[in-house]
């Protein structure tokens, strides 16, 4: 293993040495050349470092040591390559690592992988027309629904192909794809495959600081599940989620965004109705030194109420990015949920932004279970006896953007349990914090 590191920073250090090299998404004003300057390369490579310290306590919520420190790292090269006018190539490896982690690893079928590669072409005279195919990542919106997990240290990809059709302020994505399988602690491959296509349609208008989104996604997960009546059969999932989106975020003053969807299908055997709403409203003040930000959060997912019945009604997260939303420990994810959060933020230096977040959790059911931002059961009380106040958590996170090649971001987070985290899990406040490093040229 370590001798494969070396290589990996090997080759590195001799991108970095060599040549310069923009990175993936970056800011055009930034990359763009002077007038007296050649035209940019017809080939450019970015190198993009991540390594991440992380501790937990206390996530068993019990008195017994399980105190767990780790660190994860994340190597990605890419390479940009325009073939024609109208084609271009995308291609990006990735090595990825957590070392002395007990609880859990994480591992991408190989640490070192084909993370994405893809082309994009446009038909000839076309500038509305845009097809992308290949190994790819989806962000949209918040990514509450579909995103790229970019927290995670092995984060998510599609082998999808998308059609984008761009007009004045309108643009529509369109898209089939498939999830590429990642792997925990060497287990085996995924009995199904997980299929999302739909389409996602954005008006943002040129200059205005509102922006309105509508999309509808169908997931065929082929994951075969029995469902809540033993007597039924195993059956795949598929669910059809509508939604739409409404944001208001100017530089300053007030701000605002809501975001609402309804699913409807078949989880397995049994019928599926559920549904979640966001709504945050805030302010951001103009001032020169400090730029103080506050904001309120609701977010709303249904849940489960009859665990026994054949119906479901937990709102099925799809493929998000959870971490920023809804406490960042991770314990919490947006299914069988209730969420009011209050967040204070602030940047009393250039290169130091200060925030505090303040989150009060309960479910949505007390008779449904309680799965923390990945999906995983944390606890479940059938009877409802445990009532439905989850907890507390208040998150305190520091970002240095040390340079433009160069940000550190440090966080420390503290739950503190509620009734049904303590009948159902234990009675132990968790404490989890870390310290991130990010090196991208």
């Amino acid at each position: 293993m370590f001798a494969r590191q070396m290589k990996m920073l090997t080759l590195v250090g001799l991108l970095v040495l060599g040549v310069t090299l923009p990175a993936a998404g970056q800011d055009k004003k930034a990359t763009a050349p002077a007038k007296s300057e050649p035209k940019a390369k017809r080939v450019e490579f970015g190198v993009e470092m991540r390594w991440r310290n992380e501790f937990r306590d206390n996530l068993d919520f019990k008195p017994a040591d399980d105190f767990d420190g780790y660190t994860g790292q994340r190597i990605r090269i890419h390479m940009r390559a325009k073939l024609t006018p109208n084609l271009i190539f995308f291609v990006q490896g990735q090595d990825v690592w957590i070392f002395d982690q007990r609880n859990d690893k994480t591992i991408h079928d190989l640490a070192t992988n084909l993370y994405q590669a893809y082309f994009d072409w446009k038909p000839k005279g076309s500038k509305r027309w845009e097809l992308r195919a290949g190994r790819q990542e989806w962000i949209y919106g918040e990514e509450r629904v579909l995103g790229a997990f970019g927290w995670d240290t092995v984060g998510r990809a599609f082998d999808a192909a998308r059609v984008r059709y761009k007009s004045g302020a309108w643009s529509s994505d369109f898209f089939w794809g498939r999830v590429t399988n990642v792997r925990r602690a060497g287990a085996k491959a995924r009995a199904g495959e997980q299929d999302l296509s739909g389409g996602y349609i954005t008006r943002a208008p040129k200059d205005s600081p509102g922006k309105t989104e509508i999309y509808g996604l169908f997931l065929r997960d082929g994951l075969r599940t029995k469902g809540e009546i033993a007597s039924n059969p195993f059956e795949t999932v598929r669910i059809f989620t509508a939604g739409f989106r409404r944001v208001w975020q100017p530089k300053t003053g007030w701000r605002y965004s809501f975001e609402h969807a309804w699913q409807f299908g078949k989880r397995g055997p049994d019928a599926h109705a559920a549904a979640m709403v966001v709504a945050t409203g805030g302010y951001m003040w103009g001032a020169k030194k400090w730029k103080p930000r506050v904001q309120a959060e609701y977010d709303f997912a249904s849940g489960d109420g009859n665990p026994t019945d054949g119906k479901s009604h937990e709102f099925n997260n799809l493929f998000p990015t959870n971490h920023p939303f809804y406490g960042y420990a991770d314990l919490v994810g947006l299914r069988n949920l209730h969420d009011l959060r209050f967040t204070a933020a602030a940047t009393p230096h250039p290169k130091l932004t200060l925030e505090a977040d303040y989150h009060h959790f309960w479910l949505a059911t007390e008779r449904g279970p309680w799965k923390n931002a990945g999906g995983r059961v944390m606890g479940f009380d059938p009877t409802g006896a445990s009532g439905r106040n989850l907890g507390d958590e208040v998150d305190f996170t520091a970002r240095v953007p040390v340079h433009k090649h160069l940000q550190l971001l440090g966080g420390f987070s503290v739950f503190v349990p509620g009734r049904f985290a303590e009948r159902t899990r234990g009675s132990e406040t968790h404490k989890w914090g870390y310290i991130q490093t990010l090196v991208r040229f």
